[in-house]
């Protein structure tokens, strides 16, 4: 999948899959560009023809957004129960 995005999906800036060798889980770390890059994913190849095969063996068990959204994104995501988070500040090297 990630093959995938990285080809077809040019403001998916980043896309990472951590697993845990201990446990059966995964975390997925995505960051876009901004709210219309997520509809680009969603609608996307990956998205579309992969994201289903994993669901069948998988489920999403927590879904935390941070930054900020677009309200018809916000309205998107409330099928998740999203936790979201606004930026206060940071810093980044």
């Amino acid at each position: 999948m990630s093959r995938v995005v990285e080809a077809n999906e040019p403001d998916t800036i980043s896309y990472l899959f951590y697993f845990d060798r201990n446990e059966p889980k995964c975390v997925v770390h995505e960051i876009y560009a901004n709210s219309e890059a997520v509809f680009a994913h969603n609608n996307g190849l990956a998205s579309q023809t992969i994201l289903p095969k994993i669901f069948s063996v998988s489920r999403i068990v927590k879904f935390e957004v941070y930054g900020t959204s677009s309200k018809k994104l916000q309205k998107v995501l409330t099928g998740f129960r999203p936790e979201i988070y606004n930026l206060l500040t940071c810093f980044t090297r």
